[in-house]
């Protein structure tokens, strides 16, 4: 257990089938019982702290952005937990696991977090990106929370993500040999996914297993089960399932979920008649809410090396979603 002078942590493990999560309970240092918020990360998230697995991702930088939000909450009074996917850091398991056991698993431990005493009755879901999806899933399967964060969620088609980062991609190859190279040497699979993308959208759209193509001479396979989920529950049709009072929180700068998108999903809340919710767009900012450098061509190299996960969080951020939890939960 760890503790300063605003809040305290102490490891603690949720057992869920076929594995152990291991994850850190924020506490504030006030009296308790208190609001518990449940923070679930996104594609990249595999860690607690909302930071990539090295074995997936090796030399992607630390972001941190789940430990500087669940201390914040701490401050203001809200206990939170955060944790390691199934096989990722302290957690038992396999790593890598499909859509429908994260969402088990993430049901699972959103059932143990309502439950513990530490918790006096009220609890929020924070989701990012991907996370966001998740949390939909989970409050429809398993409960709903008093409150929702959806952090820069995706509403369009899994399709209609892929081709947007694809073509991200693409687009930035074109400007010259020099930048196709760099691409290509620095990211083979996003310069793959960007030479085939015109092979791969559609066969996403049309629900084929995998695509084969040819690619620099060579025959260029890859396997697309791995959406069956996304594509049999699409994204866009999740959000008729959470009832809760929700902030949208997306940056106006995000080169992964494209702000379009948080207009879209408030007005499928709303068209799923919920009315309780607000919308929070950060300038200048990306996916991470970090503040990403002036220039477009360096905004785009680092974010397909994800190297931007190391600059600054928005002077903005995480202070707009402790404000809004505090409001719904306290």
């Amino acid at each position: 257990m760890s503790e300063t002078g605003s809040f305290r942590e102490e490891n603690r493990s949720v057992e869920v089938d076929g594995a152990t999560l291991a994850g850190t309970l924020t506490l504030p240092t006030t009296a308790g019982p208190w609001p518990v918020t449940l923070l679930l990360g996104g594609t990249f998230s595999d860690l607690r702290d909302a930071d990539t697995d090295p074995r997936l991702w090796p030399g992607v930088p630390k972001r941190g952005m789940y430990a500087i939000l669940a201390r914040g909450l701490a401050e203001a009074g809200i206990a939170s937990f955060r944790f390691d996917r199934r096989g990722a850091g302290e957690s038992t398991g396999e790593l890598g696991v499909r859509r429908r056991q994260e969402v088990a698993d993430a049901g699972a431990v959103w059932r143990w977090v309502r439950s513990l005493p530490e918790c006096n009755g009220r609890a929020a879901m924070l989701g990012h990106s991907a996370g966001a999806y998740v949390l939909c899933r989970v409050a429809q399967e398993v409960g709903q929370p008093d409150a929702a964060v959806l952090q820069g969620a995706l509403h369009r088609s899994i399709a209609g993500l892929l081709e947007y980062n694809y073509r991200l991609v693409r687009d930035y190859m074109c400007l010259g040999e020099a930048e196709a190279a760099w691409v290509r040497e620095h990211s083979p699979k996003a310069y793959e996914d960007a030479m085939m993308m015109d092979a791969i959208v559609p066969a996403i759209r049309k629900g084929e297993p995998q695509v084969v193509g040819e690619l620099d001479g060579e025959t260029w396979t890859r396997d697309l089960s791995s959406l069956r989920y996304d594509l049999d529950l699409p994204p866009e049709d999740q959000f008729r399932l959470l009832a809760a009072p929700s902030l949208v929180l997306h940056a106006s700068e995000d080169l992964n979920v494209p702000v379009e998108d948080a207009f879209d999903t408030v007005r499928a809340l709303w068209a799923a008649g919920n009315r309780k919710v607000e919308l929070r767009i950060i300038p200048g900012a990306n996916h991470s809410f970090q503040l990403d450098a002036e220039d477009y061509a360096t905004r785009v190299r680092e974010k397909i090396t994800m190297q931007n996960f190391d600059r600054p969080f928005h002077p903005l951020y995480p202070a707009v979603v402790i404000d809004y939890l505090a409001r719904m939960l306290l």
